[in-house]
């Protein structure tokens, strides 16, 4: 697998209802070159190759709380014929349609399942029968009643990659503790973002209380200025409007050639390669945009780690935003 199979998997397995074609304009987006009907020939090739085996669905968690949960730990007896054993519980899992997860797992137990069934009475038959089938296997059993809050399929992502930019975006929520004033706080934001993630610039707008205009609020990097042109952004329009109308986030590899930059000639001046703009919520509302444009070209799990940093200072700074006009 290479680069680009990866971020078609990693896009599936957030919704496997997605497109050939939507994914083919994400990718476009992190700059690279190709088109809908290569996107459907690397999903066939991956099919053959038994690297997907299937798509799966994104449950509700409110639909399965009015079933039965239950969290299974196993811990084995280790005897000669133990291997064969472990192999058979894994294909018993694998089919088994009550059972959502299953891991082998490390301490005091060895295995983890974790089974959803229609009743109580199902529960009986079927936990009787899988300790009947794997008694030879299983020195001790634990049964825990659980509520499922996600349940979201595998998403793929590479931890070595990843693993200094969820650092850098832990160093940054804890150093927020720091301030008390929320302006202080989202200065800070704007500014670790040209520290960390080697923004040319970085910017938070906020919505006004109509709720129609994007005011820039704060600004870090080579243009600190808040009082420039884009200092109040109509929220239906341009590129950072576009991310208040649609709730999602907006990516490019490609900023100079991006029709929805207003100063191409700008950008190409600046030697501006991507950008990445994401929506900052307060509840379930929009509330504000942080934005940041780079020199380098980001990859996929730089956007990915992006995202999630973005979420993150919506939590963190949950009850607080109303502090700004």
């Amino acid at each position: 697998m290479d680069e680009i199979d990866r971020i078609l998997l990693a896009q599936l397995g957030k919704n496997s209802r997605k497109s050939s074609y939507e994914i083919t304009r994400y990718l476009h987006d992190l700059g690279y070159k190709i088109t809908d009907r290569t996107v459907r020939h690397r999903l066939v090739r991956l099919e053959k190759n038994n690297i997907v085996l299937g798509y799966t669905v994104l449950l509700n968690p409110t639909l399965l709380s009015e079933k039965l949960n239950r969290t299974i730990l196993l811990k084995f007896k280790f005897r000669a014929d133990t291997s064969d054993m472990i192999s058979r519980l894994e294909k018993y899992c694998g089919e088994s349609h009550f059972c959502i997860y299953s891991a082998r797992m490390t301490g005091d137990f060895d295995w983890i399942c974790h089974f959803v069934f229609d009743s109580v009475e199902q529960y009986e038959f079927e936990s009787s029968n899988f300790l009947n089938r794997f008694v030879d296997l299983i020195d001790d059993f634990r049964s825990y009643e659980s509520g499922m809050v996600k349940v979201s399929p595998y998403a793929l992502f590479d931890d070595h990659e990843l693993r200094d930019q969820k650092w850098r975006v832990y160093k940054i929520l804890n150093s927020l503790k720091k301030y008390q004033k929320l302006n202080e706080k989202l200065q800070f934001i704007v500014e670790s973002l040209v520290r960390h993630f080697d923004a040319k610039f970085a910017r938070i707008w906020l919505l006004d209380r109509e709720k129609e205009t994007l005011v820039l609020k704060f600004s870090a990097g080579k243009y600190k200025n808040i009082d420039g042109e884009f200092s109040k952004v109509p929220a239906d329009s341009n590129k950072i409007g576009k991310i208040v109308m649609t709730g999602k986030p907006s990516i490019t590899n490609d900023v100079v050639n991006d029709k929805r930059i207003r100063h191409p000639q700008w950008a190409k001046k600046e030697k501006l390669q991507s950008f990445a703009g994401y929506p900052l919520t307060h509840g379930r509302k929009i509330i504000g945009v942080l934005a940041m444009f780079s020199t380098k070209r980001l990859q996929a799990a730089d956007f990915e780690i992006l995202g999630v940093f973005s979420d993150q200072i919506s939590r963190e700074l949950e009850g607080l935003f109303e502090a700004i006009d």
